[in-house]
């Protein structure tokens, strides 16, 4: 096959999430198996505006906002015609890519977003985003298939107006030739991994850290990632005067990531909400238990009492406490280890890469029959 991706980033992107991740996994794999893949995104200051990585062919145009008209005159221009397939890939907001082709298109979402637009954009353009992703992508991919990455986001989907027979659940991979347990920091670090956003709630964990210190007055908060929150956590752990107990890592290789993942005692999610949260099974393979709010995503991706502990959200008091007696109780720790080592044996980026090869074909199959067209110059 030929696949087309319309997704707002690649992965060599700065702030590249989650999603990113999942898509290049993928994709990378589609690739292996003999299929070509032709990924479009925005382009960051400094990357190339054309790249192959991994088998990916990678056009980048445009920026946060504009790399959306760009899809439609990149696409229409240079595109149109030389893919059998789109997976239209909505990080809040999807390109709309039934309006301009008549390609079977695939929406990938990782959650639906709604509060998150107001928390992270100006009001003016929260609202205008809050619109478009829950009126007019329902309408628009009513009659699509879509992929998502955990049950919290089916039905979020579901009560957003997409049919739910329409929604295959495809979870996150891993890879296991590099993903594995290792040895633990001599003192006890608790680790954040992720982008800094504001959505992700890193504040409450440092809200939580003065009563976590005078529990474990050793303990060390690593905080993995970049992202435009970075600079009011900072203010914020100077106000806290716990900025000598906070390390700030930054965008890190993959390689430090692992490492890091494996010396940490805990991993703490404290996210408003996520699609899945891929870190918490990444930090699960390197031996690590994580303790996470308890919302949509991180609630299927962290089984409580098992591989790891649920918290209410923005509650810095309660996620103070947890820490605090997981890093107390060694005994109880190791058995969460345990649990969560067997839970992430069960991910598999191949054969994610397969579920998704399977719906594609199943699109293509059911392209003579139906009509993927919306508007008369899609055709």
């Amino acid at each position: 096959m030929n696949i087309l991706i319309f997704n707002w980033r690649d992965l060599a992107h700065p702030w590249a999430g989650g999603a990113e991740v999942f898509i290049h996994q993928v994709a990378s794999r589609w690739v292996e198996r003999g299929h070509r893949v032709h990924w479009f995104c925005g382009r960051y200051p400094g990357q190339p505006a054309h790249e192959t990585v991994d088998g990916l062919e990678i056009s980048r145009r445009g920026g946060i906002y504009t790399v959306y008209p760009w899809a439609v005159l990149y696409y229409l221009r240079r595109l149109r015609g030389r893919y059998d397939v789109i997976l239209d890939s909505a990080n809040g907001i999807p390109f709309f890519s039934p309006l301009f082709s008549s390609v079977p298109t695939v929406l990938l979402v990782h959650h639906v977003h709604r509060e998150v637009f107001f928390r992270e954009l100006p009001r003016h353009l929260a609202h205008v985003a809050n619109g478009l992703e829950g009126k007019a992508m329902p309408l628009v991919y009513r009659k699509r298939p879509c992929i998502t990455v955990s049950e919290s986001s089916r039905q979020a989907l579901v009560r957003l107006g997409l049919p739910a027979e329409n929604i295959t659940v495809i979870h996150n991979g891993l890879d296991h030739d590099r993903y594995g347990p290792g040895p633990k920091c001599e003192r006890p670090l608790l680790l954040y991994l992720g982008r800094l956003r504001h959505y992700k709630s890193i504040d409450v964990a440092l809200r939580a850290l003065p009563d976590i210190l005078r529990v474990v007055p050793e303990l060390e908060f690593g905080i993995v990632g970049s992202g435009p929150a970075e600079s009011s956590l900072r203010a914020l752990t100077r106000e806290l005067g716990i900025a000598a107990r906070v390390r700030f890592y930054g965008h890190v290789a993959e390689a430090d990531k692992i490492r890091l993942l494996q010396q940490a005692h805990l991993v703490v999610n404290p996210s408003m909400k996520e699609g899945w949260g891929l870190t918490v099974i990444e930090a699960n393979a390197c031996g690590t238990p994580v303790v996470a709010a308890d919302v949509p995503g991180l609630r299927n991706s962290v089984r409580h009492g098992e591989t790891g502990l649920l918290v209410p959200y923005d509650d810095p008091g309660a996620l103070a406490r947890t820490v605090s007696e997981l890093l107390l109780d060694t005994h109880r720790r190791e058995q969460l280890t345990r649990n969560a080592l067997a839970w992430a044996a069960g991910f598999d980026w191949s054969a994610s890469a397969q579920q998704c090869l399977d719906l594609f074909s199943r699109c293509l199959a059911e392209r003579r029959s139906k009509s993927w067209s919306i508007l008369p110059w899609s055709r």
